[in-house]
């Protein structure tokens, strides 16, 4: 089993915006309550897992070729006499 260190963020107060210590269970500042998270390490480690035993994904087919360039114009032929 792996263990991994959570990722800490600053915990912004919902009244007044101030940043707070991701342990902070009050704002420093204005005093509300600040919201704490549990997070569920279990379920977070079945996520990597189920993504590490993920078929791979197919590859995508060749790319078509790109259509060639149109010939140069060729010029109009001299008109032949009429025939008698």
């Amino acid at each position: 089993m792996c263990f991994r260190p959570t990722e800490m963020q600053m915990k912004k107060c919902p009244k007044c915006g101030a940043n707070n210590k991701p342990i902070a269970t009050e704002c420093a500042q204005c005093g509300e309550p600040l919201e704490q998270m549990k997070v569920d390490f279990d379920a977070d480690q079945a996520k990597l897992d189920a993504f590490a035993t993920m078929p791979p994904m197919p590859s995508m087919p060749p790319m078509p070729s790109a259509p060639a360039a149109p010939s140069a114009p060729v010029p109009p032929s001299v008109p032949k006499p009429p025939s008698a």
